[in-house]
């Protein structure tokens, strides 16, 4: 009797232990970690001297992902893992970057990349993939003319922000001439050839050097003495210049160093971060600058106050947000609402970013048919360098005379 109660008793736990097990497994089937893993590509120049443009979107993209694996934006029915690419800012590194990810089935997204360059050189492949690829800072018009499908500028192009720069020059600062110089990369030759044309249609003199400062955006520039000499024979009261930072700030610097001092610098986006602070130091102040973003620490958006809140409980006050923090966020947000809308392939991502209206933190994100950026959405802010800071000055609209 005693063995039999035993042997009762056993089969009970034993059932019990059955049940709890399927009890769990459901649970494992509701939590994160049975969700099918998809993977969004962060591709940008995590290292080198364009770095600090490139990081502070990285991280945006970071706290939104951990946001969503949290349950923070309802339950999602994928896990998500962003995986940064490292471009370096150098586009041939981008080619077999961009395949490795064209041919894995599990990335479902590229977020980027960040520069025109490595657009140019990434997009044949992703858009043959036809895997989505959002950018939120690559600027260059011509982009637009490959005729991608599954391309998005999630941001106003230099069609917008160089006649502002110009616009900026001519009716602003009303120089005696400008003298317009840019690096060798596809934004820098491409801004600047647009500012040139501006300039002209508003009588504005241009003394020009387009594309002359090699390897822009590598930092590997160092001397800058032939292009200030130039500068000085022009006589201009104003420079425009296109480029990237690693060879605005010292180029700045050097003009200083080099007597040059009344020469107003008005830079781009690509120039409008915290290393060209560093780099031109006090040679800075007075220096100009546009970008397409916005100081979204400034904004009383509850949503933009909850990022910036949380970004910085996350990497620190002092860990830069701008230039394209809060873009970047709004890139990362957009896939995840096409989670929470069930679509989770590739095409049906793509459809969805096409049809998207979607009001960010950092401007309201809808597309026209060749991927562009609403035109009438788009805003353009300018800048000014304070004593190594820069302070926002207000909409280009408010800021320029008509």
């Amino acid at each position: 009797m005693h063995r039999r109660r035993k042997l009762r008793v056993l089969g009970a736990v034993a059932i019990l232990a059955l049940v709890a097990a399927g009890c769990s497994s459901n649970n494992n089937n509701n939590s994160s970690s049975s969700k099918k893993t998809v993977k969004l590509a962060f591709f940008g120049a995590l290292t080198g001297s364009a770095a600090g443009l490139v990081v502070p979107g990285w991280k945006a993209v970071q706290l939104a992902v951990d946001n969503a694996n949290a349950g923070k934006y309802g339950n999602l029915p994928v896990k998500i893992e962003a995986v940064p690419e490292d471009t370096q800012g150098n586009p041939t590194v981008i080619p077999p970057l961009a395949t490795k990810v064209a041919n894995d089935p599990s990335y479902v997204g590229v977020i980027g990349p960040n520069f025109s360059g490595e657009s140019a050189a990434a997009g044949p492949t992703f858009d043959k993939a036809g895997i989505p690829f959002v950018t939120g800072s690559a600027t260059n018009p011509t982009l637009n003319a490959n005729n991608w499908t599954h391309w998005f500028r999630a941001q106003a192009n230099d069609n917008t922000q160089a006649p502002d720069m110009a616009n900026y020059i001519a009716k602003v600062l009303k120089p005696n001439c400008t003298f317009v110089l840019s690096d060798d990369s596809t934004y820098g030759k491409g801004l600047a050839q647009i500012g040139q044309s501006t300039l002209t249609s508003d009588g504005v003199k241009v003394v020009a050097d387009l594309g002359a400062v090699p390897n822009g955006g590598t930092g590997e520039t160092k001397d800058f003495s032939p292009y200030i000499t130039k500068a000085k024979q022009s006589g201009c009261k104003a420079m425009f210049y296109g480029g990237y930072s690693p060879e605005a700030g010292p180029l700045r610097a050097q003009m200083n160093q080099q007597g040059l001092t009344t020469m107003t610098m008005v830079v781009g986006d690509g120039a409008r971060d915290d290393t060209f602070l560093t780099s031109a130091g006090a040679a800075g102040n007075g220096s100009v600058a546009s970008c397409p973003c916005g100081d979204i620490t400034q904004s009383s958006d509850p949503a933009a106050k909850t990022f910036v809140s949380e970004f910085t409980a996350k990497y620190g006050a002092s860990s830069p947000i701008a230039p394209y923090g809060a873009d970047y966020w709004d890139i990362a947000m957009m896939y995840i609402n096409a989670f929470k809308a069930g679509k989770t392939t590739r095409a049906d991502i793509t459809s969805y970013f096409a049809g998207l209206n979607y009001q960010g933190i950092s401007k309201h994100i809808q597309f026209q048919s060749n991927g562009e950026l609403n035109a009438d959405d788009a805003k353009i802010y300018m800048w000014k360098d304070d004593n190594q800071q820069w302070s926002y000055l207000g909409l280009s609209t408010d800021v320029i005379p008509s």
